[in-house]
């Protein structure tokens, strides 16, 4: 038997709205909502019934160092639900001394004093979801803060990380987004690093189907930076960054020395992981499992739980290895790669049939090692930085194919 995972995924779906750019599994209440008691609070004790009722319905349990809050907007609940969430683990799973225990929080859905209950509540790090410091690109993306909160988020997060009352927080960036041409990327990165953030999450702008940004492109009314933009924006990003001190340990990832974020690396490095609520996705034995994005659905199957039985793919058991694709994919997103041979080893295929498929590999991957897209040491592969990180989409492509053909 394996151990049990060490790391929970909490997913709030509420916000206030839906971002243009937005295809999670989230429920937008307005602006007016206030979730202890008043307009839409009924609904989230409704589902926070819920979700604690998956949370606790897990039995065979281990302590955790890692729990991520995640959302939709998770900074919308009151500092006393959160200290609920937080204690509900504490008091069932058990946490670790010095796990790292984050939260997303969006600039126009908290304030000062909400930041502190927060912390006093058992957050110590803090995901800020910025996307952009120019209030007509923040418009242009359906976002509901401006400049100035999300300066006033970035201030109030530096003082109490410097006052060492959390040990880490993160800035995320949106690249890419309509009306960022290179001028304003580099305005965004300037402004961002200008609080120091110790983590800064840059993500590329994905058009995904059902969201306003999908629907705009369809009607040809949405403007987007040119593919020539696009990379200069991405080129920038690699060298402000590096030159500021970051180092860039996952395609989408930077972080001064001593804050990767240890949740997700979990993710990456293929460990299992707990995970709860609406349309959230868990792995902890291998096993993946994504609960239903609807609320009614979500709810439903939460009662089959408790009432009949787990799902397989939440009880424990002997590990069931990812597939060897994703294993390579996710692999191949960390600084320091993979070690391609034990991966294959792993397969335990017979020596013919090993050597073969080695061979395949390595030859469909010998003009990305020629191009210096893709770097070898010995049996260990990976990126180069910034161009493999960049155009990893095409080494990924040619791996997916060669799994198909050996299959």
């Amino acid at each position: 038997m394996n151990k049990f995972p060490r790391s929970a995924y909490v997913h709030i779906p509420f916000c206030h709205r839906r971002c243009f750019y937005c295809d999670f599994a989230v429920i937008p209440l307005g602006n007016k909502v206030e979730t202890l008691q008043g307009y839409g609070s009924k609904t989230v004790r409704e589902y926070l019934h819920f979700l604690y009722k998956e949370i606790l319905s897990i039995k065979q349990k281990g302590t955790l160092s890692t729990i991520y809050v995640g959302g939709g907007t998770p900074s919308i609940l009151d500092p006393k639900q959160i200290k609920e969430l937080i204690d509900l683990f504490k008091e069932n799973y058990g946490i670790d001394y010095g796990a790292e225990i984050t939260m997303e929080v969006d600039p126009a859905s908290f304030n000062k004093d909400d930041l502190y209950g927060f912390i006093n509540a058992g957050i110590n790090r803090f995901s800020l979801g910025v996307q952009s410091f120019n209030n007509q690109i923040l418009q242009k993306s359906g976002r509901r803060h401006l400049r100035e909160d999300a300066e006033k988020s970035c201030l109030w997060l530096k003082g109490v990380h410097d006052s060492g009352l959390i040990k880490s927080w993160s800035l995320d960036l949106i690249q890419n987004l309509p009306l960022s041409g290179f001028k304003e990327w580099q305005n965004d990165l300037e402004k961002a690093i200008s609080f120091s953030p110790p983590h800064m999450s840059i993500y590329d702008l994905n058009i995904e189907d059902g969201t306003v940004f999908k629907k705009l492109v369809n009607l040809g009314k949405l403007i987007l930076p040119s593919d020539k933009e696009a990379l200069r924006n991405s080129e920038s990003t690699h060298l402000i960054l590096n030159n500021s001190g970051y180092s860039r340990y996952e395609i989408s990832n930077y972080c001064l020395p001593g804050h990767q974020s240890r949740h997700n690396r979990v993710y990456w490095s293929g460990l299992g992981w707990w995970s709860f609520g609406q349309g959230s996705t868990s792995s902890p034995w291998g096993e993946k499992l994504t609960r239903p994005r609807i609320s009614k659905e979500y709810k439903e199957w939460v009662i089959r739980q408790c009432e009949l039985n787990l799902d397989s793919s939440l009880i424990n058991k002997d590990f069931v290895y990812k597939e060897l694709d994703e294993k390579i994919m996710l692999g191949l997103r960390l600084k320091e790669g993979i070690d391609i041979y034990k991966l294959l080893k792993e397969q335990n295929w017979e020596t013919k049939k090993f050597e073969s498929n080695f061979s395949k590999l390595l030859k469909e991957w010998n003009r990305f090692l020629e191009s210096g897209l893709l770097v070898r040491k010995g049996n260990r592969l990976f990126l180069s930085d910034p161009k493999g990180m960049e155009l990893s989409n095409q080494i990924l492509i040619s791996m997916f194919q060669w799994w198909d053909e050996i299959n």
